[in-house]
């Protein structure tokens, strides 16, 4: 009884001290929303009003201190964050967690970006550019941060120190999104196997560029998807927010209630937590702006003032070739280019590990680029296959491109600022308070021998398909002021450049037709016109192919669901059965037709790629299509076949996973959103959700997922935010949300207040009411300590 009390009073003290140092980290590492806090490096007082959800409107004299304070607050709210992306765009996650992440950071290093990053430093440096010293306060700002407060809950945890910032480390952050942006990586080498291994007849068939008399390759290889995988997995480890696709329009006066420019934009960018972006707005001599920054940048991509506003989604233009070299027979360090044998370029990479000693290794390049088929090691290819890529190739003007955005004075100055961009190739919306809209297609686009080829592999030796020049910007796919009074993008394909559609990796037309079904119709359109526009799950996958699915079963048994399926509106929501048998019945009908002949292991790589969603609808479409016959079986398919087929085994998986009353299905059941943590694995308080949401693939509430055979589809990407910028009242009349919430902080109140305002499609104002701002109880203040 003496050592069960005794084991009974050390168990209590126990649960004591672990509940004393919580609520000591807690008191610690709460982020300060009011008082005073002496920061070195002001020159005079700045004032910080939290609004609600921890929204700061920055109040400076000079605009060096608007930005010190920028930086600062960036630090308090996402330090985590802003580290772990310089780390992703430098090669260096293995700093932060240890041996597992070595092989992403070959990945990384090898595709280049940490050598950009630093060259692009340097050089933004040697330019002296006006933004320069704005971008050191922000610098200055963080690191002040950093020296005077106690480290986040993430390096308690790992028990990491915090380096401090430069500015290499806003380029890495920068090229790091770049690179997100592309789908090349994992596209390109799925489907040049399949280009070999197939009659060019099936590729004809998925609405992809591929001539049957144009050979791209000299030689076969099995493995060529495996670099596919290699890049899929790398990105799936590294638990940052992807960009993928986006949502956007800008309304002309004509066609708002109240006679001004309306614009909305929603960017699809993986989920996690913390959310991409940071929303502040800045106040400084005369200069003033609402903004959505990428922590660890200081000028925000997404912005609006009282003038003007911008918005963004992916062009998503192919911006990367693969090359296959031909390596002389005696010298593996040598490559035939143009008629001539030349030497294989090399540069040692050392990777520090955290706990381990550092571990080096080599880059190898070519005239083309870094040769990426050495990042297989386990399972090498025959060839030697190297990359180019845009945005490594030429000079990045990046921030001074973005810094162009807040400090335009009028359209031409903005469209000026758009032409600096080389890469990412990003589509830039536009609307100003004089009644214009705008969009233009940024990024160099190459100039390609055969552009219909683009997507396979070339032969590097000739020298006849190499990226030599590019189009000029004034060539890019733009639209200012068109006469049927609207723009937008919705990452599908823009219209030809100088006669040439120019190849990309751009998704199906579903959310653009369903954008221009809906404003051709319209007239006097609203901010709350535009919210039930951002929210709209209605499919027009299922609209356009419902006669062909449906007729094929109407001699069902189950009439009920027959008529429930012709009666369904083909809107995704979360209580509607019908989505749930929508989804799966169209991903059976792919895998039925697709699989056998694509492969076991080339098909999880082929259902992440960008072809997979563009060729459903054409493929539906399509009853002579050779997809349809399953060649594993000696009888001929039909689509018929195939499509009935699906219907059965759809509505027999999903009565064993979901019960015999179908009328109980709900689509938000399996259709559930996580924000993910990097840490979340192994901590999952610091996740966010479940939250059942509506919206799916391809629809303008686009919550999309990569199809599973299990009962829950996980959300990987959807709107980083909803937005509208509403000309007619821009200070009191503008909403927004956040997936989650502004801070990084698990310890903040606004680590997650939003996120169930998204999952149900709440909006809250972008304020910019002086008067009313300064009314808030939250007022920080920052003074020089000097």
């Amino acid at each position: 009884m003496k050592i069960i009390k005794i084991l009974g009073a050390l168990l209590l003290l126990i649960v004591i001290a672990i509940a004393s140092y919580f609520f000591y980290l807690k008191s610690s590492l709460t982020p300060s929303y009011n008082g005073e806090i002496n920061v070195p490096g002001f020159k005079g007082e700045v004032e910080v009003y939290f609004t609600d959800h921890g929204i700061p409107h920055v109040y400076a004299n000079s605009e060096i201190d608007a930005y010190s304070a920028l930086g600062y607050i960036h630090a308090m709210e996402r330090l985590w964050q802003m580290d772990l992306l310089r780390h992703v765009g430098g090669g260096k996650l293995s700093e932060l967690f240890g041996p597992d992440m070595i092989e992403n950071d070959k990945f990384l290093r090898t595709m280049g970006l940490n050598t950009y990053a630093k060259e692009s430093a340097e050089i933004y440096l040697k330019r002296n550019h006006e933004s320069l010293p704005l971008v050191q306060a922000y610098i200055d700002g963080v690191n002040s941060f950093i020296d005077n407060n106690p480290k986040p809950l993430e390096y308690v945890i790992l028990g990491l120190e915090v380096e401090p910032f430069e500015i290499q480390n806003v380029f890495e952050t920068l090229t790091y999104m770049a690179f997100s942006f592309s789908n090349a990586h994992i596209t390109d080498p799925v489907l040049t196997e399949l280009a070999q291994k197939l009659d060019s007849v099936y590729l004809d068939d998925l609405n992809i560029y591929h001539y049957k008399n144009e050979s791209t390759l000299r030689s076969f290889d099995d493995r060529y998807s495996l670099q596919s995988e290699k890049a899929m997995s790398i990105m799936d480890k590294l638990n940052t927010s992807e960009f993928i696709g986006s949502n956007s329009w800008v309304l002309s006066p004509e066609m708002t209630k109240n006679g001004k420019v309306i614009l909305a934009n929603d960017p699809h960018i993986g989920f996690a937590q913390p959310s991409v972006w940071y929303e502040s707005h800045l106040n400084s001599s005369g200069s003033e702006y609402y903004g959505y920054h990428i922590p660890g940048a200081p000028f925000p991509l997404l912005m609006h003032s009282e003038k003007h506003a911008t918005g963004i989604t992916m062009f998503e233009n192919d911006d990367m070739d693969f090359f296959v070299e031909e390596i002389h027979p005696e010298d593996s360090m040598t490559y035939m280019h143009e008629g001539e044998w030349k030497s294989i370029q090399s540069r040692e990479e050392i990777i520090e590990i955290k706990g381990e000693k550092s571990v080096s290794f080599s880059v190898r390049s070519t005239i083309h680029g870094p040769i990426v088929s050495d990042i297989l090691k386990d399972e090498p290819l025959e060839d030697i296959v190297s990359m180019h890529w845009v945005t490594t190739n030429h000079p990045s003007y990046m921030l001074e491109s973005i810094y162009g955005f807040i400090k335009a004075e009028s359209m031409e100055d903005l469209e000026k600022a758009c032409a600096t961009i080389h890469g990412p190739g990003l589509n830039i919306m536009y609307g100003d308070s004089s009644g214009n809209v705008a969009w233009w297609a940024t990024g160099k686009l190459i100039k390609r021998r055969h552009e219909q080829t683009s997507k396979t592999f070339y032969d590097g030796s000739t020298g006849l398909n190499d990226p030599d020049s590019t189009y000029s910007f004034n060539k890019n796919p733009h639209a200012i002021n068109p006469p049927w009074g609207y723009v937008h993008s919705a990452n599908n394909q823009p219209d030809t450049v100088d006669g040439v559609l120019y190849s990309g990796y751009y998704l199906p037309d579903d959310r653009g037709e369903r954008i221009t079904e809906i404003l051709n119709e319209a007239q006097n359109l609203t901010e709350d016109d535009m919210k039930s526009m951002l929210l709209d799950d209605k499919s027009m996958m299922y609209e356009a192919t419902k006669g062909i699915m449906l007729q094929a079963i109407k001699d069902t048994e189950n009439g009920d669901l027959l008529r429930a399926l012709i009666q369904w509106d083909s809107k995704f929501d979360r209580n509607d059965f019908r989505p749930l048998i929508f989804q799966k019945w169209l991903n059976e009908i792919l895998k039925a037709a697709q699989k056998d002949e694509v492969g076991d292991e080339m098909w999880p790589m082929y259902k992440r790629s960008h072809t997979y969603k563009v060729s459903a609808e054409h493929l539906i479409k399509n009853s002579n299509s050779k997809w349809w016959d399953d060649i594993e079986t000696e009888e001929t398919e039909s689509r018929t076949d195939i499509i009935q087929k699906s219907f059965k085994s759809t509505i027999e998986d999903l009565t064993n996973q979901w019960g015999g009353d179908y009328t109980k299905w709900k689509w938000g059941d399996a259709h559930q959103l996580t924000h993910k943590h990097a840490l979340g694995d192994v901590l999952s308080f610091l996740n966010v959700g479940d939250f059942p949401v509506s919206g799916g693939n391809e629809v303008l509430n686009n919550m999309g997922y990569t199809y599973e055979e299990s009962q829950n589809q996980t959300i990987r990407f959807g709107p980083s935010t909803r937005r509208i910028v509403d000309f007619s009242d821009v200070r009191n009349n503008s909403w927004s949300i956040l997936p989650t919430g502004q801070s990084g902080n698990y310890f903040s109140p606004y680590y997650d207040d939003q996120a169930q305002m998204f999952a149900n499609g709440e909006f809250r104002k972008m304020l910019m009411n002086h008067e009313f701002i300064k009314q808030s109880e939250n007022k920080l203040v920052l003074k020089s300590k000097d």
